[in-house]
């Protein structure tokens, strides 16, 4: 179906989707915080972990996320390096926030138009951007991420309102620094990345986030 909002539409949309994200995200909250539903191994086909990391608490606050992790992977043949992050939340936060608007407010001043991508074989939808620098010495950043609302992972292009309704997502977020040109070799790099974490994981990523009923 083709999907389309004009401004009016959108603001008609918010207004009444308001209301909705806001009680979902209340529903998220009264019972156990939204866990990760899958963890990747040590070794991702070529790729070996390096480190784990954790996000900064002022974006764990904004995303108001239940539960986190951060992998960085260095191939090892090629050197390079990727970080696959996996975010459990609220719906209306993690829907509402994307990536790189994020990014956009600290070391980067421009993004090209997002392009999606369907993973070969699979129902999977993952949207790709490459966000510039605004120190020219810096290099480029090439980013996919996806969310998971219980079937799928999916990238709708207005998120905040097409993912409206689910009280819980699961984010993935895969990123990769690289020079300026080489945007096309880090798009194929992060794809492969993206099939091996989706091989990896359950095929119904969001059970495990569905908060547990509380009994008090």
């Amino acid at each position: 179906m083709d999907f389309r909002l004009t401004r009016m539409k959108a603001a008609v949309l918010g207004c009444s989707l308001a209301l909705v994200g806001c009680l979902a995200t209340t529903g998220a909250r009264t019972g156990v915080p939204p866990q990760c539903a899958f963890e990747l191994a040590e070794t991702l086909g070529g790729w070996e972990l390096i480190e784990r990391c954790e996000l900064q608490p002022s974006e764990l606050e904004i995303l108001q996320a239940g539960d986190h992790w951060r992998c960085v992977y260095q191939h090892r043949q090629t050197k390079q390096v990727v970080v696959v992050t996996l975010i459990a939340g609220p719906g209306g936060p993690l829907a509402s926030h994307l990536p790189e608007t994020c990014y956009a407010r600290t070391e980067f001043r421009a993004h090209t138009e997002p392009v999606v991508w369907n993973v070969p074989d699979q129902p999977d939808r993952f949207r790709f951007q490459t966000l510039q620098p605004r120190n020219v010495d810096q290099p480029a950043l090439t980013i996919a991420y996806a969310w998971h609302d219980g079937s799928r992972w999916r990238a709708p292009r207005y998120p905040r309102f097409q993912l409206a309704g689910h009280p819980t997502l699961q984010r993935l977020l895969v990123t990769m620094r690289h020079p300026g040109g080489m945007t096309a070799e880090a798009q194929q790099v992060i794809r492969q990345v993206v099939r091996l974490t989706v091989d990896s994981s359950p095929t119904r990523v969001t059970q495990r986030s569905i908060p547990a009923p509380n009994l008090k």
